[in-house]
C-alpha cells in the first residue's frame, strides 16, 4: 500500500512539473507595456522571471492546437494571487485582449528541476611572445602536450574520440601576461572573462529560449493534431499496460515517414533558394542542377495546385464568335440572299458558391449579343439585325468550372430579350421588332490554361419570338409576329479571375 501511495504522489509531482501555467489577463496599461495577470507566487512563478506569453488557438474543423507567441515579458511584482509583468517585446498587440486566457511560459516552470550550471575560471599567464600560443593550447585542452611527435606515430585504430573531463559545465578564461618593471615582474590583464553570476544568468536565459522555441516548434507542427496523438497513446481495451497499436511499423506508417522526409527535403530546398538568392546553384554540378531543377518544377506544380484549390477563379469573361447551324432562307427569292451570317457575343459567368461540393457546379451567366441573321417569310428573304441581352445558369456535371487543364463540360439554359430590325431588300421595307427567347438551351466545353486564359466552345438552340412594333410603310409585307428556331455554334477565348 505504501508503494502504491508513493507511486501516485510521484505521478502527481511529474504531472505538475510538466504543466504549463495558464493565466487570465486582468488589466493592461494604456501604453500596453504593463500587464496584470491572475497568477501569483502560489502558482510557482518567481519574482524577476522572464517569460514568453503565448495564446492557444484551436482549429474548428479538427482537434488541432496552435500556440502563438504574443509577447516577451519580465515579472516586476509578485503577489500571492496576481503578478505584474513588463511586456518589453510585443509580437501581436491585437491578441492581448483583457479577460482572455494566456499561457505564461516562464523560467521557473520550464526550467524546473534543472540545476544551475557550474562555472569555473581559468587564468592563462604567459610571456609576451607566447601569449597567443599558450592561450590556444588552453582552449584546445593541451591537445599536443603529450604527443609532440604524433606525426611520426600514426594511429592505427582509435578506440574512441577525445573526451573532456571536467567538474565544471563551463570554464571562463582570463588571459594575462608578464610585464617587467624595475626588476620586478607583474601580471597585466589582456582579457577578462564575464562575471560568473552574469554569465550563469545569460546561460540560463539562453537555455530557456531554446526550450520555448522547441516547444512552440513541436506544438505548431502542421502535421501534429490531437486525433493522431491520442490514437498513438490509446491503450488496449483488455490490457491497460499495453498500447492498442503494435510497436512494429506498418506500411502506412512507413508511407507517412517517407512523406514527412520528402516534405522536410522540400522545405530545405525552399529555404536554400530563399537564403542564397540567384546564386543558390553555384555549388551544383550539371547533373545535380538538372535533378534539382526537376525537383523545383515539382514543387512549383504542387504550390500551383494548392493555390488553385485554395484560391479558385470565381469569374469568367468570354468573347466568342458564332456561326449558324442552319439556313432559314428561301431559294424562291432570286433577288436577294444574305451570305454573311454570324454573331458576336460577350459573356460573363460567375460562381456564387465557391468551394461547395455541390453548389459550386452551378454558375450564373449574363451576355450581350450582336446577331446578324436571316429568314424567309412569304417567299421573301429578310435580314435580321439583333442586339440582345441574355441571363441564365450553367451546370458542370463532372468538373468544377475553375478546374485547369481538363475538359470541363457544361449544360445551360437562359432567356433572352432585346430589339432588332428586319429588312426585306426585295420589297425595300424595314421594321423594328422586340425579341424574346424563353427558354434557350446550350451545351459546351471549357478548357482553362495555367495563365488564366481558356477556350470555350458551345452549341445553342433557341426559339426567337419576334413582335413588330414599328414599320416604315403602312402596307408592309413584313410579318407582324414570327417564330425563328436558331441553332448556333460559338467559339471563343476567355479569361478567368
Amino acid at each position: 500500500m505504501k508503494v502504491f501511495i508513493i507511486f501516485v504522489l510521484m505521478q502527481l509531482v511529474a504531472l505538475k512539473s510538466f504543466a504549463l501555467d495558464e493565466a487570465r489577463l486582468l488589466k493592461q496599461s494604456k501604453s500596453g507595456q504593463t500587464a496584470l495577470f491572475n497568477m501569483g507566487s502560489h502558482d510557482g512563478v518567481a519574482e524577476g522571471d522572464y517569460a514568453v506569453i503565448a495564446k492557444e488557438i484551436r482549429a474548428q474543423d479538427f482537434q488541432g492546437l496552435r500556440v502563438v507567441p504574443v509577447a516577451r515579458a519580465r515579472n516586476v511584482k509578485m503577489n500571492t494571487d496576481s503578478s505584474v509583468w513588463i511586456l518589453f517585446k510585443i509580437h501581436d498587440p491585437e491578441l492581448l485582449v483583457e479577460g482572455d486566457k494566456f499561457l505564461i511560459l516562464s523560467e521557473s516552470t520550464l526550467l524546473k528541476g534543472r540545476r544551475d550550471p557550474r562555472i569555473g575560471k581559468m587564468v592563462v599567464v604567459a610571456r609576451d611572445k607566447t601569449v597567443t600560443e599558450d592561450t590556444l593550447d588552453s582552449l584546445d585542452d593541451d591537445n599536443d602536450r603529450l604527443s609532440k611527435k604524433k606525426d611520426s606515430y600514426p594511429a592505427i585504430a582509435p578506440l574512441h574520440g577525445r573526451e573532456l573531463r571536467s567538474d565544471n559545465d563551463v570554464d571562463l578564461l582570463d588571459v594575462e601576461k608578464w610585464t617587467k618593471r624595475k626588476n620586478t615582474e607583474t601580471r597585466t590583464a589582456l582579457y577578462k572573462s564575464p562575471n560568473q553570476d552574469e554569465f550563469r544568468r545569460s546561460l540560463k536565459l539562453s537555455t530557456f529560449e531554446k526550450v520555448v522555441t522547441a516547444y512552440l516548434k513541436q506544438v505548431n507542427n502542421p502535421s501534429f493534431n490531437y486525433d493522431s496523438f491520442y490514437d498513438e497513446q490509446m491503450r488496449s481495451q483488455y490490457y491497460n499496460e499495453f498500447n492498442k497499436h503494435s510497436t512494429f511499423n506498418t506500411e502506412y506508417h512507413d508511407y507517412l515517414r517517407d512523406k514527412a522526409a520528402v516534405s522536410a527535403s522540400e522545405a530545405k530546398l525552399r529555404r536554400q533558394i530563399l537564403e542564397k538568392g540567384e546564386i543558390w546553384s553555384e555549388d551544383y554540378s550539371d547533373e545535380e542542377l538538372r535533378g534539382t531543377l526537376r525537383a523545383v518544377s515539382v514543387l512549383q506544380e504542387k504550390d500551383r495546385r494548392d493555390y488553385i484549390v485554395a484560391n479558385p477563379n470565381r469569374y469568367l469573361l468570354n468573347f466568342s464568335y458564332g456561326v449558324p447551324l442552319s439556313d432559314g432562307q428561301s431559294k424562291e427569292d432570286t433577288v436577294y440572299r444574305r451570305d454573311s451570317r454570324y454573331s458576336i457575343e460577350l459573356n460573363f459567368e460567375a460562381t456564387p458558391f465557391i468551394k461547395h461540393q455541390t453548389l459550386e457546379r452551378f454558375t450564373l451567366t449574363a451576355s450581350f449579343r450582336n446577331n446578324k441573321s436571316a429568314f424567309a417569310d412569304n417567299k421573301l428573304n429578310m435580314d435580321l439585325n439583333e442586339n440582345s441581352l441574355s441571363f441564365g445558369a450553367n451546370w458542370y456535371p463532372w468538373y468544377a468550372p475553375y478546374t485547369i487543364q481538363a475538359p470541363v463540360i457544361f449544360l445551360g439554359t437562359y432567356f433572352r430579350t432585346g430589339q432588332g430590325t428586319v429588312e426585306s431588300p426585295t420589297a425595300q421595307q424595314k421594321g423594328n421588332y422586340t425579341i424574346t427567347s424563353v427558354p434557350g438551351f446550350l451545351a459546351g466545353l471549357r478548357y482553362n490554361f495555367k495563365n488564366n486564359f481558356g477556350l470555350r466552345i458551345a452549341g445553342s438552340i433557341e426559339t426567337l419570338d419576334l413582335s413588330r412594333y414599328e414599320s416604315d410603310q403602312a402596307e408592309s409585307v413584313l410579318p407582324e409576329d414570327k417564330k425563328l428556331v436558331e441553332g448556333k455554334l460559338g467559339m471563343g477565348l476567355g479569361y478567368s479571375f
